[in-house]
């Protein structure tokens, strides 16, 4: 019987060979164990195994044995550091992924990766004490010893080897009988105290989120005012550059280009020297990293999502409602054992498709040069990313870059230099450490060190997309107008496009609901749920000033009772549909569900005041607030209409009951019941 490799494969690539089982349990040394792009083979018997072919985007990756080193990708092979020992244990590190590869679930190429990584730590356990890997897992005493020894983020995955092991037939499958580990649970408790302990992304506090959109979109004018002689000056550079190599000269065109175009002033303000034609490659790579910034900020999507989008990424869709989707396509692999799956993430025109059509005529030029034209169909087109390698130009042309896959470039914000990150990324302040304990207040925001106040906010792309989630979906978190008004547009879009119940966004996902778990409308409805946790946190229970209400006396009398929820108790209650918070006029709502109480066309919630509506936090503040602005509305309404009579009597309902909260120094429940009746 033979064995097929359990991984994905992608067009145009070889897996490795089946396995016979006449062969026994090892598979034989001169096995083919892998195959390059081009389709080389690779055996069992090498010391790496490369892994590239079955990636989604064919960036490199290793599978080494070199257990004694360190770094994963970059393996110098030195013959005389493998001893017979090191070579033995070797063999049995390359056994053991055999039975992952061959006898496991299907995985991507980056969790093969990762379980040798953590596998490699058992064979340097078993060198210090002399013994195999063999002995290490067969033996309670040093298997206890070897989970012990590794360090807390290694535990979930010995937990995963493990426990693989064990579905493993000892004598058909494994050769050796798996030990029994005797502290097995104290494994398990440090795995649930590290993910515990895991600190959650941070949002961006409003005035940094609001500095950091306002700072791109600085970037994004200033460029597009460049873009122009920058194009002329690169396409010059190009035509120019073969002249010179034609006529084998030495004259330097940099300079001059620069000069010609005064693109001098432009390029020193991003860090690099008028003198040289690599100053406008370092400059193009810094505009794409821009671009993709401003497509994650407006769109969610992840780092290598945004990275590997191809050239032809934009496309326009009508919803049912009659407005007109500007949608960005490209595919993802998280959750798909690393193979592609082809989704869109919604954008707007003035945003993310302005910084997708300024990376694509930088891009064009490089197209240009290398005698492509990017394709549009679809089995095809993502092997032409929006963001080209500024290493094919002729001046910085690499041996390694072919044109049978376009290298993109490292746009990684660390990778940018200081200057950028100062530009985009404001200093943290007092007022947002406040803001992130409001957000968190049981996370110590003051002993990180990197939100430290002082400090440049330590800007990651994921907490792009944990902001969009979060505050696009509670606008009672962004506390300042002017990123309101920057996310009203996208809130809308998201809204429509990514919200419950959303027959548009049924179309191409929730169809297939494996395929509709792996997409951001769930991290968009999850970040519905964080918002509405985090808005709790911050009005009820971090709130100073007294509550009015039937939910609010209730958590009032806890309070004075020193009894407070916690931020993890209150996130349980409203995953179980016990609890829910929605800003209102008056304060807050927490009702779960539809609110029968309200009717009518009342857009204040007047009712749930003046009947003692027991799922309602009122605030004194709130309510003197919605009465300033009711007076002021009625001044535009004609006397004497139906319209100034219904309004009047609302009014006079709210400053009845701003005058019953007034007068109460300590709220009381009301009589017809509160929240602990």
């Amino acid at each position: 019987m033979k064995i097929d490799a359990r991984i994905g494969l992608h067009k145009f690539t070889q897996g490795p060979d089946p396995w016979d089982e006449d062969w026994g349990i090892r598979l034989p040394l001169g096995h083919i164990i892998c195959r390059d792009v081009d389709g080389t083979p690779h055996m069992v018997s090498e010391y790496v195994w490369p892994w590239t072919a079955y990636t989604a985007d064919q960036k490199r990756c290793l599978l080494h044995f070199f257990y004694w080193k360190q770094n994963s990708n970059r393996v110098s092979i030195i013959t005389e550091d493998i001893t017979p020992e090191r070579e033995a244990r070797i063999r049995e590190l390359q056994f053991l992924m055999t039975r992952q590869i061959y006898f496991g679930r299907e995985k991507a190429p980056k969790t093969l990766y990762e379980l040798l990584r953590y596998l490699r730590n058992v064979a340097r356990f078993a060198e210090e004490r002399a013994c195999t890997v063999q002995n290490v897992l067969s033996q309670s005493t040093l298997l206890d010893a070897c989970g012990e020894s590794l360090p807390n983020h290694a535990v979930s995955v010995w937990i995963e080897w493990i426990t693989f092991l064990r579905t493993l037939n000892p004598e058909t499958q494994l050769g050796f009988t798996l030990a029994r580990p005797k502290r097995w649970m104290d494994i398990l408790r440090r795995d649930k105290e590290y993910r515990n302990n895991l600190r959650q992304v941070a949002p961006l506090p409003t005035r940094i989120y609001a500095s950091f959109i306002n700072n791109l979109s600085t970037e994004l004018d200033d460029i597009e005012a460049h873009k122009s002689r920058l194009l002329n000056a690169l396409h010059e550079a190009i035509t120019a550059h073969a002249q010179v190599r034609m006529t084998n000269s030495r004259i330097p065109i940099g300079p001059a280009l620069i000069e010609k175009y005064k693109l001098g002033t432009f390029l020193e303000k991003r860090g690099f020297g008028r003198n040289s034609l690599r100053s406008i490659a370092g400059a193009i790579t810094d505009i794409f990293r821009v671009c993709k910034l401003q497509i994650h900020v407006f769109s969610g999507m992840r780092d290598k999502e945004a990275n590997s989008l191809p050239y032809h990424c934009m496309i326009d869709e009508n919803g049912s409602h009659g407005r007109k989707h500007c949608l960005i396509t490209g595919y993802t692999t998280k959750f798909n054992k690393g193979r592609r799956l082809r989704t869109k993430w919604v954008t707007t025109e003035l945003d993310g498709f302005r910084a997708i059509r300024l990376a694509q005529e930088f891009s064009t030029a490089t197209y240009s040069f290398l005698g492509i034209k990017p394709s549009e169909d679809d089995d095809f087109k993502d092997d032409y990313p929006l963001f080209t390698s500024c290493d094919y130009l002729p001046w910085m042309a690499r041996r390694d870059l072919t044109v049978e896959r376009i290298s993109t470039p490292k746009l990684m914000l660390w990778d940018a230099n200081d200057l950028l990150r100062s530009r985009l990324c404001p200093l943290i302040e007092e007022e947002d450490i406040a803001e992130l304990e409001e957000i968190d207040p049981f996370r110590p925001w003051r002993d990180e060190p990197e939100f430290a106040v002082g400090q440049r906010w330590p800007l990651t792309s994921h907490q792009l997309r944990r902001s969009i989630a979060v505050y696009a979906n509670a606008s009672g978190l962004v506390r300042l107008s002017s990123l309101r008004r920057q996310l009203q547009h996208m809130t809308r879009e998201m809204a429509l496009y990514y919200g419950r119940g959303s027959t548009f966004c049924k179309n191409f996902i929730a169809d297939d609901p494996d395929e509709y778990k792996k997409h951001v409308a769930v991290e968009w409805q999850d970040g519905a749920e964080e918002a509405e946790m985090l808005a709790f946190v911050r009005d009820v229970l971090s709130c100073t000033e007294p509550m009015f209400g039937g939910a609010g006396s209730f958590y009032e009398r806890q309070r004075e009772r020193g009894v407070v929820m916690s931020r993890e108790d209150v996130a349980k209650q409203m995953k179980a549909g016990l609890l829910a918070y929605r800003d209102g006029p008056l304060g807050g709502c927490t009702r779960p569900g539809i609110c029968e109480t309200r009717k009518g066309l009342n857009l204040i919630d007047t009712v749930c005041a003046t009947d003692g509506c027991k799922h309602l936090i009122g605030k004194h503040s709130k309510i003197m607030q919605t009465i300033r602005l009711k007076r002021a509305a009625m001044a535009h309404i004609t006397p004497g209409s139906i319209s100034e009579v219904m309004e009047r009597e609302e009014l006079e309902s709210l400053e009845r009951v701003e005058r019953e909260w007034r007068s109460q120094e300590h709220p009381v429940v009301h009589s017809r019941g509160g929240e602990d009746d």
